[in-house]
């Protein structure tokens, strides 16, 4: 049986979480794109039955990221009044 020991800096209340090394060495690894060659895939098992929802997911995550990369955005604004000026255009 394995054993955890937390470690004592961390207070009653805070998040603690536990993942695989080889996970948390490929989050410390700086990702370079270019905009083009963005693509979201999940990174964790889901059941069977949620496969077709998160890869749905996945492919209009990238659909997004593609496009504000591409500059197609909106604000941020100052005001309300300055979001409603926008929408109304």
């Amino acid at each position: 049986m394995n054993t955890i020991t937390t470690p004592r800096t961390i207070k009653k209340g805070e998040e603690f979480v536990i993942i695989p090394r080889k996970e948390y060495e490929g989050l410390l690894r700086p990702q370079k794109t270019n905009g083009k060659d963005i693509v979201v895939k999940h990174s964790f098992k889901v059941p069977k039955r949620h496969e077709k929802f998160y890869n749905e997911l996945d492919k209009e995550l990238t659909r997004s990221l593609k496009s504000y990369k591409a500059g197609n955005f909106y604000g941020p604004f100052a005001t309300a009044e300055a979001l409603k000026k926008s929408l109304e255009r």
